[in-house]
């Protein structure tokens, strides 16, 4: 019991001291990176809770992977970084880029005219996700089978939206530059 309240409270200071980094760094990169920090100590407290999968979710999917992604995007937008002048070194990306799209609209499409969508939904016999995990038994594995199979149509749509967000706001961060005017 003692060593659960002295690791709560330095917990309760890391937590409180990154937070405060957070808001009080004026370098983006620093801030992000007490976030991290932060993301990291509640993890902690998970642990302490006993939620060992919630913990260990919290350091992969929100200390790894979206703060990566938002390191990658304060990088991204940092001023000072000098474009390259002239033609764009990197035009074939427009064309791949316009590619992939439409195989992924047609895809979508695809999906949606032949009912692969639906069908995966039906094939759970489910209406909420709960109930799906609830059909499938109620562990993790459900709650995987659940989501991919008869949710991965908005599980997909939110990682595109996501993807979105992330180019909106490099576009609208970008400095204009001399090929610009």
């Amino acid at each position: 019991m003692l060593f659960s309240q002295i690791a709560f409270y330095v917990l309760a200071v890391i937590a409180v001291a990154s937070a405060l980094g957070v808001v009080l760094n004026r370098n983006a990169v620093y801030s992000m990176l007490s976030l991290i920090l932060n993301l990291l100590s509640l993890a902690l407290f998970f642990l302490l809770l006993g939620g060992l999968f919630i913990a260990t979710i919290q350091v992969l999917i929100y200390a790894g992977a979206v703060m990566v992604l938002f390191l990658f995007v304060v990088t991204m937008l940092t001023p000072g970084g000098q474009a390259p002048q002239g033609d764009d070194p990197l035009r074939w990306q427009w064309g791949a880029g316009i590619g992939m799209g439409a195989i992924l609209v047609g895809a979508l499409v695809w999906a949606g005219f032949t009912g692969a969508i639906s069908s995966d939904a039906k094939a759970a016999g489910v209406s909420s996700l709960t109930s799906a995990i609830a059909a499938f038994g109620g562990n993790t594995e459900a709650f995987g089978m659940a989501l991919f199979h008869g949710y991965s149509f908005p599980f997909e749509i939110t990682g595109l939206l996501l993807v979105v967000a992330a180019l909106g706001a490099v576009t609208l961060g970008r400095r204009p530059t001399h090929a610009d005017e």
